[in-house]
């Protein structure tokens, strides 16, 4: 008796538990959806099965009474291999379907019968990832894996590519304050709440770009599952592995011989510039079809021109980036402290800022059953980065 009130109450509190994450949760898959006819009616009970060819996961259905179907929680991208049939009719089979994340991908199939003959054929090409798909729903732009290995990025930051959307104006989209976006990788919030800095923590990389498998920023997405935001809601997934191992090994570096120095008539002198950006990722099959894993370490050293201030040579010279405080009266404070006090303050001007920067991450995909799909996700970043009090 004790142990049935017990698993009761267990099952209770993680129904609730899981009410409250659905509730908060934003999208972080795909779904497939349309109408199954012949040439006269629908066909209610007509079988769907989609499968995802990188991992061999399958997702069935059967339509309803109305000849309409609808597969949720879908893995985003591809390819799939989607095949339509239904008794006494010949079986359609459909090849490289990509999906997008939050977007459903609308399949509309007339099936033909197994004793009919053909005497004219009429085919209507329409392209469903058109941005002038009139199935689309609301502002939605979506950019996949491969566009996120092509886009140049200088900084490596997710700003870099969301400015990809029409309504964007920097960091700003949609014409809300850039701190009114929601940012979410596989559903976790990853939005600065702190309120100093930018709008992403680690300055724009929360996450390396390469362990990313699609962004969607969506503006006036028309879907109940998409809130608490005024600006946009940018939604991310994470790579996983697949059937076949696979892997980089990366590295990015700029100097300040990269960067221009000419304005107008002037030259200017070039600070010192050092960023090296070098990272890792694999994945592949733990048990094919089965279990899959994905790892993906990043690290990123940083140094910069930090002060530009001088100090003046003479007492009230001052001015653009000379400050009040002479050169003399700075070392005669700076000799004071080592003196008195045993203090070093080290040097007030011409030294550089270093930043680092360190993303980790981990991901296991567990296909249970057609039904019943498991993903755990691991992900770390600290980053240091130093900026001045004030300008002077």
């Amino acid at each position: 008796m004790k142990k049935s009130l017990l698993f009761k109450v267990v099952v209770i509190v993680f129904a609730f538990v899981g009410f409250i994450s659905v509730a908060n949760a934003q999208v972080t898959t795909s779904s497939l959806t349309g109408t199954i006819r012949d040439s006269k009616e629908v066909l209610p009970g007509a079988g769907i099965k989609a499968v995802h060819t990188p991992t061999g996961t399958v997702y069935g259905v059967v339509t309803n009474g109305d000849g309409r179907y609808t597969l949720g929680n879908m893995r985003v991208g591809g390819p799939y291999t989607i095949e339509i049939s239904f008794i006494g009719y010949k079986s359609q089979k459909f090849d490289n379907v990509m999906l997008k994340l939050g977007e459903a991908f609308v399949l509309n199939v007339t099936l033909q019968d197994n004793n009919s003959t053909l005497n004219t054929v009429t085919i209507v090409g329409s392209n469903p990832n058109s941005v002038m798909n009139s199935n689309r729903n609301g502002a939605t732009t979506s950019i996949s894996n491969r566009e996120i290995q092509v886009l140049p990025t200088i900084t490596r930051s997710l700003n870099d590519l969301t400015r990809l959307t029409p309504q964007a104006n920097g960091s700003s989209i949609g014409g809300g304050n850039y701190r009114q976006n929601n940012f979410t990788v596989d559903g976790s919030e990853f939005n600065n709440n702190f309120g100093i800095g930018g709008n992403l923590p680690a300055n724009g990389s929360p996450i390396s770009l390469d362990a990313l498998e699609q962004i969607s920023i969506n503006v006036t997405p028309y879907d109940v599952t998409q809130g608490n935001f005024i600006g946009s809601s940018m939604n991310a997934v994470t790579r996983s592995g697949s059937n076949e191992f696979s892997g980089s090994v990366y590295n990015y570096f700029r100097n300040q011989y990269q960067q221009g120095r000419h304005v107008g008539s002037f030259d200017l002198t070039r600070g010192e510039l050092d960023d090296k950006t070098y990272g890792v990722r694999f994945g592949g099959p733990i048990i094919k079809n089965k279990l899959f894993f994905f790892l993906n370490v990043e690290q990123q050293k940083t140094t910069r021109p930090g002060q530009q201030q001088v100090a003046a040579t003479t007492a009230g010279t001052f001015g653009n980036n000379v400050s009040r405080p002479t050169a003399a009266a700075l070392n005669s404070l700076s000799q004071f402290l080592q003196s008195e006090y045993g203090y070093n303050p080290g040097v007030y001007q011409g030294y550089s800022f270093s930043a680092e920067r360190l993303n980790l991450l981990g991901r296991l995909d567990w296909n249970i059953s057609d039904k019943h799909k498991l993903n755990i996700r691991y992900s770390q970043v600290e980053s240091k980065d130093p900026v001045m009090v004030n300008g002077t």
